[in-house]
């Protein structure tokens, strides 16, 4: 009786930098919702030219093509954003602190200006129409988070104009995505599973794939937000072939 084959497993993936060589650690497991490596040749006919036959293959000789490899995940830490974004990583690390009667316009049409600082404490927050304090709610409305203040419809300075603020600011850390700096991204791609069909064990590994995305990110999508790669599978010095699948028997 011969098995099918339903893989439940592990994948892993590590940066390689322009050299091929490891870069940093291996991040992984990650949900994959798809694997798909695509193995093709492309056909080399000689065709005959004489009366009985002509058209006909006298020879036909396949050339490897280049293997196809499209990795698709809705695991979303940010290396894994950075490479559907074709972009790289950065640390964010804002220190806190306070400003002090900072001077502001405040747009007509009741739009938004930056306070020029982002992630305000709601504490100790005071604005001020020349030295009258305006009231937060009634006068006017923040944006903590982004550091956004706007004159309210009826209120004190419903019109816009100038203002003082005086607020403190906290701490930001995590880290920043810089979008479409790096064009092709280079990963070594691997895992180990089971196949559900036999209870075998299943291991392989993509040894150099050179990857770019495969479709957009919709950031606004209404279900999980999911990435896509596709790429190819290089032939690397040392290895026997430019990706392995084990089935192992014990």
């Amino acid at each position: 009786m011969s098995d099918g084959l339903l893989f439940s497993g592990n994948v892993f993936v590590q940066r390689l930098d322009p050299n091929g060589q490891p870069t940093g650690g291996i991040l992984g497991p990650i949900n994959t919702t798809k694997l798909a490596i695509k193995a093709e040749a492309e056909a080399k006919p000689r065709t005959s030219t004489k009366k009985a036959d002509y058209g006909q293959a006298l020879d036909d000789v396949k050339i490897p093509k280049p293997t196809t490899i499209n990795w698709a995940f809705d695991d979303q830490p940010a290396e894994l954003i950075a490479m559907v974004l074709m972009g790289e990583v950065i640390t964010i690390n804002d220190a806190s602190g306070t400003i002090t009667d900072k001077p502001l316009t405040l747009p007509a049409e009741h739009k938004w200006t930056e306070i020029g600082h982002k992630n305000l404490a709601e504490a100790g927050l005071v604005v001020k129409q020349s030295t009258t304090p305006i009231e937060l709610g009634t006068d006017f409305e923040v944006n903590y988070a982004l550091g956004l203040i706007r004159a309210l419809p009826g209120g004190a300075v419903d019109a816009g104009g100038s203002i003082t603020v005086s607020a403190q600011y906290n701490a930001r850390s995590g880290k920043r995505i810089k979008g479409a700096v790096n064009s092709n991204t280079r990963l070594r791609l691997f895992g180990e599973g089971t196949n559900l069909a036999n209870g075998k064990d299943v291991q392989f590994e993509v040894f150099d794939t050179s990857m770019s995305p495969s479709s957009e990110m919709d950031l606004a999508s209404t279900d999980f937000v999911g990435g896509e790669l596709e790429g190819t599978a290089k032939v690397v010095p040392g290895k026997p072939a430019p990706f392995v699948v084990d089935d192992i028997a014990a």
